[in-house]
């Protein structure tokens, strides 16, 4: 094959890889972003965070999308060839699957090194990242995510608090209403006003003139007590969180003996495995067909991408359960979907079938 066949083929392939990228990246980042505007408005996440924590999020994206962009792409140009009968003008001048892969090795090469780099080293360290602004966000959270005239869940949703307006003094809320849930019965405070004050290190929610009530209203129990100053803990000291193995660094879970760690390594292992697999099924796939359609390669290739992506998902599982022994990884999906692919995609089998009983 030509170079410049080569160059073409490949320059054709990357510009469809970009667009196909940049489309379904901004898509997920808009999902993402929506979401983090909601928790942020709910009082959930401080909204000077939700710019940073997009960010982290979104270089996760791009290990998931980039095996699947850089297959769409293949058989959308594969498709367009098939289209303008370019196809049929290569195959006329000797230029067979071979060919095609020799042609095609460098970008998806390069994809596999971009999708190594990522999911093996990148990824986890955003997403470390990511955990540790979210814990701090969410544990140093106080009155300047609060806004009046909305309810705002505050604890990990232990605190509901109201504040009907702002005060004239910065930082002072006035007629406050929180309702405090506990072991026991409920708790509810009022008060004419409310700042945040630090002291002794903490910081405090300070209600000032209200009232507290215990207990459920009818009942013997029930109490009703005046304060003049009523301090509530803003920032208690936060509880262990679970260990994150999506944030674990690399050379970690190969020496982490737990099934969780081992199913992490080989799903980090089999991702740049995934960028080949799918590009050497692209090609016969989307071979040229007199009577094709040229979205046939699109609509199969995504029933094989759904397939072949679900199946990794249940493989990890079946490791983390311990129901697939952990040297034999993920391995075994990609030689299914390969035996799965040359019999959807082509009539490979039949023809040995036939020559061997020739």
């Amino acid at each position: 094959m030509s170079s410049v066949l080569r160059r073409y083929l490949s320059f054709e392939l990357l510009q469809y890889w970009l667009v196909i990228t940049l489309v379904l990246w901004l898509v997920l980042v808009a999902a993402r972003f929506s979401l983090y505007l909601g928790q942020a408005a709910g009082g959930r996440l401080p909204a000077d965070t939700v710019f940073l924590l997009l960010g982290l999020k979104s270089v996760g994206f791009f290990v998931f999308l980039l095996p699947l962009t850089l297959f769409l792409a293949l058989l959308w140009l594969l498709g367009r060839l098939n289209r303008d009968h370019e196809a049929l003008a290569l195959q006329a001048s000797g230029v067979g699957v071979p060919q095609l892969y020799r042609a095609l090795a460098l970008p998806v090469l390069g994809a596999m090194l971009m999708v190594a780099l990522l999911s093996w080293y990148l990824v986890p360290v955003t997403a470390q990242q990511g955990y540790q602004l979210r814990s701090q966000a969410e544990h140093n959270l106080d009155m300047e995510a609060l806004a009046p005239g909305r309810f705002h869940s505050l604890h990990n949703g232990r605190w509901l608090v109201y504040a009907q307006r702002a005060g004239a003094a910065e930082g002072v809320l006035e007629d406050i209403f929180v309702h405090v849930s506990r072991t026991g019965p409920a708790q509810v405070l009022v008060a004419a006003s409310a700042q945040v004050e630090p002291r002794n290190g903490e910081r405090f929610l300070v209600l000032r003139d209200g009232y507290r009530y215990d207990g459920v209203p009818g009942q013997a129990d029930y109490r009703v007590l005046r304060y003049g100053e009523y301090a509530l803990r803003m920032n208690p000291a936060p509880g262990k969180t679970p260990q994150k193995w999506d944030a674990v660094a690399t050379p970690a879970l190969w020496a982490d003996p737990d099934p969780r760690a081992s199913a992490e390594w080989q799903t980090r292992l089999s991702r740049p495995v995934t960028v080949l697999v799918l590009a050497l099924i692209a090609v016969p796939l989307a071979r040229f067909r007199p009577a094709m359609s040229h979205m046939y390669p699109l609509w199969m290739g995504v029933l094989l991408f759904t397939l072949y992506f679900n199946l990794l998902a249940t493989g990890q599982l079946w490791i983390e359960q311990q129901r697939v022994p952990g040297w034999l990884g993920l391995w075994w999906v990609h030689a299914a979907l390969l035996g799965v692919a040359a019999v959807v995609a082509g009539d490979g089998l039949r023809r040995l079938v036939r020559r061997v009983s020739a």
